[in-house]
């Protein structure tokens, strides 16, 4: 997993949307989309819901953080 993966990872376990990410990294949401499909990719999930379930499992965020 790539270093903007793993950020992308940590912002969608905090419950941030894909134009939400993309503002905070100043990038297009076609490039935040690109990376999510990535990153659903390699973790093995089909959605954000699941995202984070293994950010948390993976203990990349804590609850409350």
């Amino acid at each position: 997993m790539t270093g903007r993966e793993r950020e992308i990872r940590v912002l969608i376990a905090r419950g941030r949307s894909n134009p939400e990410i993309a503002a905070d990294l100043s990038v297009s949401p076609s490039t935040v989309k690109n990376h999510v499909t990535y990153l659903f990719s390699k973790i093995g999930v089909r959605d954000q819901a699941q995202a984070v379930i293994v950010a948390y499992e993976a203990a990349l965020i804590e609850p409350g953080a």
